[in-house]
């Protein structure tokens, strides 16, 4: 067989595949146990024969598809990862055969390229000036913003939060850290951050959490008296961290005063906007994150709200200076690190990744086919079925929404204790026909809802209603 037939093997798969799923023929995750997956796969047999082509190839991926969780599914209602335009699998596709590496330019011309050009698109929605096309980015002298894309959200916020530390500390790539540096994050940020601070030797009792109201939405009035405590306790804070959105429910912080906060008291400020960022590209939405051109780093992931194959995330600064500096390492790498003729820009030494494959091309090709306004229709339309959702759930008896959704993401229970709301949603993905996830919020809990799917209508959220009616029936009278 060849490379040819192989892939429209593969492409004819994926189509019924999808049709299937769009159509809500099948479930939207089915759940095995590994073992019975890799037999039914027959792992050992390919393993130790090979074959996978052909034929076996075509029945290989018939039996693989009964065992995937269906993004494009109309009831996927579940994880903060996008139903992707195929167009983002094109561009896996293309990188993943070409295999060439964004970091080193003569490694990947065109895919360094697209990442330089995705860095400018997303500074300047930011509101930042662009990075220059010149090869060596240190002889240009005035401001810009810069950045790089990376594996995910985590590897951003913690590759921000590097950059922090180098500044307030410059010489902890030869000392270590100090022993007194701290944290500030709002109560309701992302785990990667408190990670990260595991992962910089910082440690738990560094991080301090931020006061937030009834929303989750950091108060800025509160942060005074936070940092005042802090530096009374002899420590020195590094950076402060703000939501756009919150991860629980999607709610969106004070940029603007958080800046103007972090401005005075010379902090860095980081903004993750891993889920939230991708409002900037929509006229109706980009408000919410009104004032992040006045923070230091951004995050923002494409594989969320940008329709984009995982993972595919952006860190940004604002000052092209703080990223070069950012890592401060001596290179013993000459096969890399040497004086040579060089037309574009080397990445490598801007990143946690050394060897990183192109992830522009997920990002672009999905760019290229929708145009920023196709992109922002998206974002729009994933808001609007958010808040008529809100309002839906919120008029029916028994149930009831902590917070207004300001993104994508609503959170609501049904009447009925905490363990009733995680029995439901258990219930539910046993059955297949709804994937959704519950959440903690304000000592309660919450089932989730995060609207991915373009597909996702009103009626969907009114079947999904109707059937944690009846589980909440059924398991009430079970359990008395």
């Amino acid at each position: 067989m060849s490379f040819k037939s192989d892939i429209q093997i593969a492409v004819n798969a994926l189509e019924r595949f999808n049709k299937a799923v769009v159509e809500g023929e099948i479930k939207v995750i089915n759940q095995e146990k590994p073992v019975d997956i890799i037999q039914s796969l027959k792992l050992d047999h390919f393993t130790a024969k090979g074959g996978l082509t052909g034929n076996a190839l075509k029945e290989f991926l018939e039996q693989y598809f009964n065992y995937v969780t269906s993004l494009h599914h109309p009831k996927y209602l579940g994880h903060q990862c996008a139903p992707p335009y195929y167009s983002s699998a094109l561009g896996t596709l293309i990188n993943g055969f070409l295999n060439n590496v964004s970091s080193i330019y003569e490694m990947g011309p065109a895919s360094a390229s697209l990442e330089h050009y995705i860095i400018n698109w997303m500074l300047e929605k930011v509101g930042w000036p662009i990075a220059p096309l010149e090869a060596d980015l240190e002889t240009y002298k005035s401001p810009h913003g810069a950045g790089i894309l990376v594996n995910g959200g985590s590897i951003a916020n913690l590759t921000a939060l590097i950059i922090a530390r180098t500044q307030i500390a410059p010489g902890v790539w030869k000392n270590g850290n100090p022993g007194n540096l701290g944290l500030l994050l709002p109560a309701q940020s992302h785990y990667s951050l408190a990670k990260a601070a595991g992962i910089l030797g910082l440690g738990a009792n560094s991080v301090h959490l931020l006061d937030v109201d009834s929303d989750g939405r950091l108060i800025p009035d509160k942060i005074v008296g936070r940092f005042k405590r802090i530096i009374d306790k002899g420590l020195l804070p590094m950076a402060l961290v703000a939501n756009a959105c919150s991860t629980s429910v999607g709610i969106y912080d004070p940029l603007d005063e958080i800046a103007e906060f972090c401005t005075t008291n010379n902090l860095w400020f980081h903004v993750d906007g891993a889920h939230g960022a991708s409002a900037l590209i929509s006229e109706t939405h980009k408000g919410l994150l009104k004032g992040v051109e006045k923070a230091d780093s951004l995050t923002w992931d494409a594989h969320k709200l940008l329709q984009t194959s995982s993972l595919c995330a952006a860190l940004l600064v604002k000052n092209h200076v703080h990223l070069n500096d950012g890592f401060q390492i001596h290179h013993d790498a000459s096969y890399i690190f040497h004086k040579k003729d060089q037309l574009g820009f080397d990445t490598i030494h801007n990143t946690i990744e050394t060897t990183k494959s192109g992830l522009g091309e997920k990002l672009f090709f999905v760019m290229g086919a929708l145009g920023e306004s196709g992109m922002a229709q998206y974002v729009d339309k994933q808001y609007k079925i958010t808040k008529e959702a809100y309002k839906y759930v919120s008029n029916c008896s028994e149930f009831e929404c902590p917070v207004l959704p300001e993104s994508n993401i609503l959170c609501f229970r049904i009447a009925g204790q905490d363990e009733l709301q995680i029995a439901i949603r258990n219930e539910l993905i046993s059955e297949g026909r709804f994937y959704i996830t519950t959440v903690k919020f304000k000592e309660r809990q919450y089932l989730r809802l995060v609207f991915m799917n373009q597909n996702t209508s009103l009626k969907t959220i009114k079947e999904l209603i109707s059937e944690i009616r009846r589980i909440g029936k059924f398991l009430r009278s079970a359990k008395s």
